[in-house]
C-alpha cells in the first residue's frame, strides 16, 4: 500500500509514482498564504521548515516545499586564521600588493614622460608697462587750465586734475612735450631752452611735477618728459659763459668754427634753410645752430656738456618720472673737421636743407654712443628699485638702418641696448588716398626691420609738429586706423585729442593750411592749429578753463567732438578708442603671430592675432570710396564663422553690429570702415 505522504525518497521498484498536478498561481498563492498563517500560528512544526513533500489524496498528487529560512554568519575566527596563515594565501596577497603599487608607480611615471615631452605652447616672454601700455602724449599748454593764474593756458595742476581721464581711457603712460624755462614766450621750433632745471612758470613749478608725478604713481601711470639736449637758447648762461671766455670752463661748449674766405666754415645748411652758421662779433668766431640762430647747438664732444646733460636727466628722475623722450636727437654730433662740405644733392633748391646729403651732420656713430650713455644713466635708478626707465627717441626724418641702430645691439656679447623706442614716423604726416596694399607694404617693411634687430615697434599717428589724424586722414578713418595703431605688434603713442576725433583748428582771423614743413619751415613756424585746447565738454570755453577765453580758439562741433558727450554714447570715438584699448590685453594682440591676410581687392588691408589657446582676432580695413564683401575662406587659420566685437562708429550695416556672427567667406565692409571679428583659430 503506497504512503501518502511521500517524503521525496524515490519509489522502490514496482511501485507506482502519484501522478503530478499543476497548481494555478492563485490556488499556490493561497496554499502560500495559508502555510503563513500556519507557521505563524506555531502550527508547521521546525523540522518540516524547508522540507519537499508529496501528498497525495484520492484524484490527484501535489509537491509541496516547506519555507526557507537560511541565516548566513560566515566563517568563524577559527576558519580564517586557517587561510589567513595558508602560505599559498600568504603569497597571493603580497603579490597582488606588489602588483597594485608597480602599475601605480608605472602609471605615475607615464603621466610625468607624457606632462615632459608632449608639445606644449611656449610661455610668451614677459612684456614691460611700456610694451603693453599705451603711451598719450599731452602739450600741457592745452590740456587743462586748472585755474591757478587765470591765464586760459594748461599746466601740470591742470594734468593732475585729469588723471581720471587717462585712467577712464586705459592708458599708463603720459608723455608731456617740454616744460622748461625758455627765452621766448611762445617756444621757438624746437625749443630754445633757457634752464633745464626750471619749469615754465606758466605750467607751474617744481613742485607741481611732484606732486603730478606721485598722483600719477597712485592710479598706476608713469610720467615721461620730453628733453630737448641738441641745443639752447642763445639766452642760455651757458651760451654767454662761452661767448665770454673762450678758455673758460664752458668755452667748448657750443661748436664753434673759423670762417672760410670771409664766409661760414662750410655749406651746412639749417633745417630752416640758408647756413647753419652765425658769426658771432664778441668771440668773433661762427657757432653751429641745426635751427635758427637764436638756438645753438650744445657741443656734445665737451666733457662738461655731457656732464651738464645727464645731471639734468638725473635731477627730473630725482623728480619722480619714470622715463624720458630724448627730441632731435639725430643732430647731437656734427663732424669734429667743420673744414667738410656736405654733397649736393641735383635738382634740390640750394640751401633748403634737403639740397645736402648730410653724412657730417646728422645720425653719427658718437650719436649712438652718447644715447648709451643716457642708457646708463637710466640704468642706475633701475638697479636701485627694480623699476624700469623708459628712454624714447624722436628720430625724425630718420628712416631704415639709421634709425634701427638706436635700439642697440641685441646680437653683442652682452647685449647692448640703446633706446626701448626710436619713435616711429613713418605714418605721423601720411596724407588720406592710400590703399589697403600701399598700407600693408609700409607695415610690411618696418616690421621686418624692427624684428632684424630685435627691436619692438611703435606706432604715431599725431604730433604737435603736424596736421591731426582727422585731418590729414578724414574723420571717417579715425576709428580704423585706431584699430591699426592700438591691434599692431607694438606700443602705440596718442596724440591728445586724437580719441575723441578733434580736429585742427584755424586761428582767430585766419584760415586752416598744412603745418610747415621742409623749406616753409622758420624759427617761428608752429602748428598751434593741432594744439587746440581740450575739449572736455560742450561749454564755451569746452570745459578746458574758467578764464574769459583760452589761449587757442576751441573750434567747431563742439556738441558732439567733446569727451563728456562721447563718454555717454557707446557708438563714439572715444569709446571704440577705449574698447580697443582693452582689447589689447587678450592673449592674442599682447603675445600672438600677426599675419597678413591676403585679399584679392587692393582698398583692403586686413591682418589676424592668433595665439593658440585663445581667441584670435581679424581687422579688417576698406580704405576705398565703396562698400566691399572680403572673401577670408582661403586663410586656412580662420574658420567659416566669426563674431563681430568691434566696428567703426559711422558704420551702419545690420550684418556687422557687436555680437553678430558673420560668414568669414562673405565679410561685408564700408567705405573707410574698420571691423575687428573675433574667431576660434585653426591650427
Amino acid at each position: 500500500m503506497m504512503n501518502e505522504n511521500y517524503n521525496g525518497v524515490e519509489p522502490q521498484k514496482g511501485q507506482i509514482a502519484p501522478k503530478a498536478r499543476t497548481e494555478s498561481a492563485e490556488s499556490l498563492g493561497s496554499k502560500s498564504e495559508s502555510r503563513s498563517s500556519l507557521a505563524a500560528h506555531g502550527d508547521e512544526k521546525p523540522g518540516d521548515v524547508g522540507q519537499v513533500k508529496f501528498t497525495k489524496n484520492a484524484d490527484d498528487a501535489a509537491v509541496e516545499i516547506g519555507a526557507v529560512d537560511v541565516a548566513f554568519a560566515g566563517m568563524g575566527k577559527e576558519e580564517l586564521m586557517k587561510y589567513a596563515n595558508d602560505p599559498f594565501w600568504i603569497r597571493l596577497r603580497w603579490t597582488l600588493f606588489a602588483l597594485f603599487w608597480l602599475c601605480w608607480i608605472a602609471m605615475l611615471v607615464i603621466a610625468i614622460v607624457i606632462v615632459v615631452l608632449a608639445p606644449k605652447c611656449p610661455a610668451p616672454a614677459p612684456l614691460e608697462y611700456w610694451q603693453k601700455g599705451v603711451v598719450y602724449s599731452v602739450n600741457p599748454k592745452s590740456f587743462q587750465d586748472s585755474g591757478a593764474n587765470q591765464d586760459g593756458k594748461g599746466d601740470l595742476k591742470g594734468i593732475m586734475g585729469r588723471l581720471n581721464h587717462f585712467v577712464h581711457l586705459g592708458v599708463n603712460m603720459i608723455s608731456i612735450s617740454p616744460i622748461f624755462k625758455t627765452a621766448s614766450e611762445e617756444p621757438l621750433y624746437g625749443q630754445d631752452i633757457d634752464n633745464f632745471l626750471e619749469i615754465n612758470p606758466s605750467y607751474g613749478e617744481l613742485q607741481d611735477l611732484k606732486d603730478l608725478t606721485a598722483a600719477a604713481k597712485q592710479e598706476g601711470l608713469k610720467i615721461i618728459l620730453d628733453l630737448p639736449f641738441n641745443h639752447v637758447s642763445k639766452h642760455h648762461a651757458w651760451f654767454n659763459q662761452s661767448v665770454a671766455d673762450a678758455t673758460g670752463e664752458c668755452g667748448d661748449c657750443f661748436v664753434w668754427a673759423e670762417g672760410k674766405a670771409g664766409g661760414p666754415p662750410n655749406n651746412w645748411v639749417s633745417i630752416f634753410g640758408g647756413s647753419a652758421w652765425t658769426l658771432d662779433p664778441t668771440r668773433n668766431k661762427y657757432y653751429y645752430h641745426i635751427y635758427g640762430p637764436d638756438q645753438p647747438d650744445l657741443n656734445l664732444r665737451s666733457d662738461k656738456v655731457k656732464r651738464e646733460l645727464k645731471s639734468v636727466a638725473k635731477f627730473w628722475l630725482d623728480q619722480g618720472v619714470s622715463g624720458l623722450r630724448l627730441l632731435s636727437v639725430p643732430y647731437f654730433y656734427e663732424s669734429a673737421n667743420t673744414t667738410l662740405d656736405e654733397k649736393a644733392i641735383p635738382g634740390v633748391t640750394p640751401n633748403a636743407y634737403a639740397s645736402l646729403d648730410h653724412i657730417y651732420t646728422k645720425n653719427l656713430d658718437e650719436t649712438y654712443n652718447f644715447i648709451g650713455e643716457i642708457r646708463a644713466v637710466l640704468q642706475e635708478y633701475e638697479d636701485k628699485d627694480g623699476d624700469h626707465r623708459v628712454l624714447f627717441v624722436e628720430a625724425e626724418d630718420t628712416e631704415g638702418v639709421s634709425a634701427m641702430k638706436y635700439y642697440g645691439d641685441a646680437t653683442a656679447s652682452p647685449p647692448r641696448p640703446l633706446a626701448d623706442l626710436p619713435v616711429n614716423s613713418k605714418f605721423i604726416r601720411k596724407q588720406a588716398g592710400f590703399t589697403g596694399i600701399q598700407l600693408k607694404d609700409e607695415i610690411s617693411a618696418y616690421l621686418e626691420e624692427v624684428s632684424g634687430v630685435q627691436g619692438w615697434p611703435n606706432w604715431v599717428l599725431g604730433n604737435r609738429d603736424t596736421e591731426r589724424m582727422a585731418y590729414r586722414l578724414e574723420a571717417k578713418l579715425i576709428d580704423a586706423m585706431a584699430m591699426v595703431q592700438l591691434l599692431l605688434p607694438g606700443t602705440p603713442f596718442t596724440y591728445y585729442g586724437d580719441e575723441i576725433g578733434m580736429k585742427d583748428v584755424a586761428p582767430v582771423g585766419g584760415s586752416l593750411e598744412a603745418c610747415p614743413t621742409g623749406n616753409k619751415l622758420t624759427a617761428t613756424s608752429h602748428c598751434n592749429q593741432a594744439r587746440s585746447p581740450y575739449r572736455w565738454d560742450s561749454s564755451s570755453t569746452a570745459g578746458f578753463t574758467n578764464a574769459s577765453a583760452p589761449w587757442y580758439p576751441i573750434g567747431g562741433n563742439i556738441d558732439t567732438i567733446n569727451a563728456e558727450h562721447q563718454m555717454g554714447m557707446a557708438n563714439s570715438y572715444l569709446n571704440i578708442y577705449r574698447e580697443l584699448v582693452n582689447l589689447r590685453k587678450q592673449p592674442a594682440i599682447m603675445h600672438g603671430t600677426m599675419s597678413f591676410s591676403n585679399v584679392t581687392n587692393d582698398d583692403i588691408f586686413a591682418f589676424t592675432r592668433i595665439r593658440k589657446g585663445a581667441p584670435g582676432y581679424l581687422v579688417v580695413l576698406n580704405l576705398g570710396e565703396n562698400q566691399a564683401i572680403v572673401n577670408f575662406s582661403n586663410d586656412p587659420s580662420i574658420p567659416s564663422e566669426a563674431q563681430a566685437v568691434v566696428r567703426s562708429s559711422m558704420a551702419v550695416s545690420n550684418s556687422t553690429t557687436k555680437g553678430s556672427k558673420l560668414n568669414t567667406a562673405s565679410v561685408p565692409v564700408g567705405s573707410s570702415e574698420g571691423l575687428v571679428l573675433s574667431f576660434v583659430p585653426q591650427f
